[in-house]
């Protein structure tokens, strides 16, 4: 079946919008809305004209500018926690600078915590597929930490937490689990459903769950999420700016019930508390434990608010309904998107029949909008099967006007697991002088140190995609062996007739095997005289680590 004819979901309307709403996306293509949507012009219009016809003071003095960015603030935090379908009867929501400052407010106060139980610590489980700042709680809890390899493993783990090895040592002590709900990496999505299984098991009543929502809001109806406050998260964290392109603001979105673990952190900030003794004594009183004459949120924003980004975010979540109606709209749109992006590189094959991209994902169900986000994660391979440097794909897309993401996109798990690492090639990479960023080495014998990402947002269209899809058949398809980059042909205009939807038979996506081109040699055997010394040469700890655990470059 013809690409072009395959329409069902795409919102055509964008395309009028692209050129009233968005003038600043005429100059090339923008494929990296999982770093950060782009703005309507509406949303700065509106911004700009508010910001010269009232005067805002700082909203922690009782003057009338100041009583009026009060009110803005307030009216702006019900107005968020109804887009994403959070009734304020169950839930508050913590203005934050990001979703990273939202994870790291949570892991503070966990740490606090911790410090009054039997071993003065928590333990905390993440999933491989985790944003960095979620991996980084973990050395907060003094060794007492883990990383579940997959979904099953998360999922044994929580239908029988007693009989499972988690490196936990007080199954009912302080806990907090944390995933995320789309990958940043490959734009996969995960269950929903564990916090809910969380709460409800026997063993797991102090075990607390925290969702990074940052790369998942951007495209999906986050009600989903929070229409059931039984099964929602206790925390999840957002980067607003993915969803909107401005302001550069975040949220945490607490459940009321679990909030009154958070008021129990040490650190208070200006505004947090109603009174501090500092002389004789020291004591304070936290705002957030003094309800119902304050509330949650009080006693966890330090300082001043960005109450102008938090009037800024008022605007822009009212342009964004008006330009796209809902988010279940654009969960759509981007879903058409992602599955015809998808499918374009899966045709595309070099003249010996070999596939120029390497997809990574494990569902490879691009179609399905609960298991796939807009986004993709792939190397693109030469005709011998060798891999063209991530750095090479995304300079030669630069100079083309086409703007990805390379690297390790701050996901160590999901990148050394898609492509087929081992706790001891990471140390590898590291002593051949690899590190994350632009300057990294791209490939260690023969093997790929991070991937190419394209991701889509709600202003995405269907020329955005044949363009990336032609530039990728211009410039890397090879039609003989004398090839190299600068002698292939600048990026042409999309035809979009000549994509193709059916998939070739033998077309399969990479499900995280081991993607070296060289086939790992077989192990020697050795025979030994006598029984070898099986004194073990680690702590039972440190070798869990080593087989559980991915290394981390430091």
């Amino acid at each position: 079946m013809p690409l072009i004819t395959m329409s069902k979901g795409y919102n055509s309307d964008v395309e009028a919008l692209r050129q009233k709403e968005y003038p600043h996306m005429n100059d090339g293509v923008y494929l990296d809305h999982s770093g950060a949507t782009i703005y309507a012009k509406s949303t700065v219009d509106s911004f700009c004209a508010k910001m010269v016809a009232n005067l805002y003071g700082n909203p922690h003095s009782e003057n009338f500018p100041a009583k009026l960015s009060g009110d803005v603030v307030d009216q702006v935090r019900e107005k968020t926690l109804n887009f994403f379908g959070a009734s304020p009867e169950h839930f508050d929501l913590v203005f934050v600078a990001n979703a990273t400052a939202a994870i790291k407010l949570v892991a503070d106060s966990f740490r606090d915590l911790s410090e009054k139980t039997s071993d003065r610590r928590f333990w905390y489980g993440y999933h491989k597929d985790a944003h960095t700042s979620i991996v980084g709680v973990r050395e907060l809890t003094y060794g007492q930490s883990y990383c579940f390899r997959s979904d099953q493993d998360v999922e044994r783990w929580l239908r029988a937490p007693e009989t499972s090895f988690v490196n936990r040592y007080n199954l009912g002590g302080l806990g907090l689990f944390a995933y995320p709900g789309q990958s940043n990496m490959s734009g996969r999505r995960l269950p929903l459903s564990w916090p809910g299984m969380v709460r409800q098991s026997e063993y797991l009543q102090n075990t607390y769950t925290l969702l990074d929502a940052a790369a998942l809001a951007m495209t999906f109806p986050m009600e989903t999420v929070f229409q059931d406050p039984d099964q929602a998260p206790d925390f999840t964290c957002l980067s607003l700016y993915k969803i909107f392109g401005f302001p550069d603001i975040g949220a945490l979105i607490v459940r009321k019930e679990s909030g009154h673990i958070l008021t129990l952190r040490k650190y208070f900030g200006g505004g947090t508390v109603s009174m501090v003794a500092t002389f004789g004594e020291n004591w304070h009183r936290s705002k957030g434990l003094q309800a119902p004459t304050y509330k949650l949120h009080d006693g966890l924003e330090d300082g001043t608010l960005p109450f102008h980004n938090i009037l800024a975010l008022g605007e822009a979540i009212d342009v964004h309904r008006k330009l796209y109606g809902s988010m279940s709209r654009i969960s759509d749109h981007t879903s058409y998107l992602i599955s015809r992006l998808f499918r374009g590189m899966a045709t595309l094959r070099h003249a010996n029949g070999r596939l120029l991209c390497r997809i990574y994902n494990e569902t490879s169900d691009f179609e399905d909008s609960t298991k796939q986000g807009s986004a993709i994660a792939f190397n693109v391979l030469r005709a011998n099967g060798q891999h063209v440097p991530y750095s090479d794909v995304e300079r030669s897309a630069n100079a083309a006007g086409i703007y990805i993401r390379s690297g390790g996109v701050c996901n160590p798990g999901g990148i050394y697991t898609a492509l087929g690492y081992e706790p001891w090639m990471t140390e590898r990479a590291l002593s051949a002088g690899h590190h994350c960023g632009s300057h990294g080495i791209s490939i260690i014998h023969r093997l790929p140190t991070g991937i190419v990402r394209a991701s889509l947002g709600a202003m995405s269209t269907k020329q955005d995609v044949d363009t990336f899809l032609d530039f990728l058949r211009t410039t890397f398809l090879e039609d003989d062996q004398d090839w190299s980059p600068s002698n292939r042909a600048a990026v042409r205009s999309p035809r979009a007739d000549t994509f193709a939807l059916d998939l070739p038979v033998d077309y399969t996506t990479s499900n995280f095997p081991d993607v070296r081109e060289v086939p790992r040699p077989r192990p020697m055997l050795h025979h030994f005289a006598t029984a070898p010394d099986t004194t073990p040469r680690v702590t039972p700890l440190a070798m869990h680590d080593m087989v559980h655990g991915l290394a981390t470059v430091k």
